[in-house]
């Protein structure tokens, strides 16, 4: 099974900590484009005020956090990251069904080119509704 993460999960997988219990398996981890680059915007244009995204690179230990960045800015092999090749013919038969911004849609693409369940760390009820309208799995993590 695959399992694909929003950025809120990719950042914990990326630190090193462990996922919330129920979407602890054996399962193939793999993100978006958009949501991947949402944690590498957070984290590598951290302020002086760091925000959700950033927020826990700040406080690892640096040792641990290094190996986190290295981790974010060359993504480990294991984690899947599908290229828009692949996801753009998926996205424009999904968009013409689905009203979903860009990053919903290819949330959703991603999930039907993979067969995957999709992990969110937040409520995105018209995402939601389209995962549920194609029959794909999801799982709302209350707080990662």
């Amino acid at each position: 099974m695959t399992l694909v993460v929003d950025e809120q999960l990719l950042s914990i997988v990326l630190r090193g900590d462990e996922l919330p219990a129920e979407l602890r398996s054996d399962s193939t981890i793999a993100t978006t484009g958009y949501w991947y680059i949402r944690l590498c915007q957070a984290v590598l244009g951290v302020a002086d005020r760091p925000g959700t995204l950033a927020g826990p690179f700040t406080v690892l230990p640096p040792g641990r956090r290094e190996q986190a960045l290295a981790a974010m800015l060359e993504l480990p092999e294991e984690i899947g990251l599908v290229s828009l090749r692949e996801l753009g013919p998926v996205i424009g038969r999904l968009r013409a069904r689905h009203q979903l911004n860009i990053l919903g849609v290819e949330a959703l693409a991603a999930a039907v080119y993979l067969d995957a369940t999709v992990a969110l760390s937040a409520r995105s009820p018209r995402l939601e509704d389209a995962l549920r309208a194609e029959g794909m799995a999801f799982h709302i993590v209350a707080s990662p």
